[in-house]
């Protein structure tokens, strides 16, 4: 039975380290999606921003147009 005992200790002891690592390759896969994420969220905040620019521009323009009225 002692010896049993010392097996199931050295399973667990293995799952334990296989758990551990798989964990740390979960983390490090979270971690390379959030910096690929925080990127795509600059890219389009960049874009947003020259929409808003593109957009004052048509409104300045309607605003003239409705001046000319």
């Amino acid at each position: 039975m002692a010896k049993n005992e010392k097996t199931m200790e050295g399973l667990m002891g293995v799952l334990k380290d296989d758990m551990v690592e798989h964990r740390a390759v979960l983390r490090n896969n979270l971690e390379v999606q959030r910096t690929v994420i925080e990127e795509e969220i600059m890219v389009l905040e960049g874009r947003l921003a020259l929409k808003k620019e593109y957009l004052a521009k048509i409104e300045g323009g309607i605003d003239v147009l409705d001046e000319l009225k």
